[in-house]
C-alpha cells in the first residue's frame, strides 16, 4: 500500500506519495489554497484518493517543533488541529492510519537538493514544498519499511 506525506502550511501544502512497496518517495503536487481553508485540502486528498484507487493506507503529516530544544509553537498546534480534522474527516476509513513525522530541517533539506541539482530560484519556490514532503515521507519510510 501506498504512503502520502503532507508538508502543511498555511497557505499552501505539498504531497508526496510512495510507491506500491513503500520504497520510494516522490513529489505529488505543491497545492495552493486560500489561508487557513483546510476543508480544501481534505477535498484535495480525497482526490489523491480516488487518483491511487484508494491504495494509500497511511497519510503522514509533517510535525514542525522547534529545532533547537523540540517544543511546540504555533505551526504544531496548526498541525495538530489538522490532524483531528483529518482523523475526523476518515472516521470511516479505518484503514487509513495518520501518523506524525518530525519535518525539522525538511525545507532545508529540499531547497538544498533543489540547488545541488541546479534547479533555478524561481523554480525552487513553487516546488520546495513538494519537495519537502518527499523529504518527510522519506524520514517515514525509512523508519517504517518493514512494518
Amino acid at each position: 500500500m501506498r504512503k502520502l506525506a503532507l508538508d502543511l502550511g498555511t497557505k499552501s501544502c505539498g504531497f508526496a506519495i510512495s510507491d506500491l512497496l513503500g520504497i520510494i518517495a516522490s513529489g505529488l503536487d505543491n497545492f495552493i489554497y486560500e489561508e487557513n481553508d483546510f476543508i480544501a485540502v481534505l477535498a484535495k486528498i480525497d482526490e489523491i484518493m480516488i487518483n491511487y484507487h484508494h491504495e494509500i493506507d497511511t497519510i503522514v503529516l509533517g510535525y514542525p517543533t522547534n529545532v533547537y530544544d523540540g517544543s511546540k509553537n504555533k505551526r504544531t498546534y496548526l498541525i495538530e488541529s489538522f490532524y483531528t480534522l483529518l482523523k475526523q474527516h476518515f472516521l470511516n476509513h479505518e484503514k487509513i492510519k495518520i501518523v506524525y513525522e518530525d519535518e525539522r530541517f525538511s525545507t532545508k533539506i529540499a531547497t538544498q537538493r533543489l540547488k545541488n541539482s541546479c534547479v533555478k530560484a524561481a523554480k525552487i519556490k513553487k516546488v520546495k514544498d513538494k519537495m519537502s514532503a518527499v523529504v518527510i515521507l522519506e524520514s517515514y519510510l525509512s523508519k517504517n519499511h518493514f512494518n
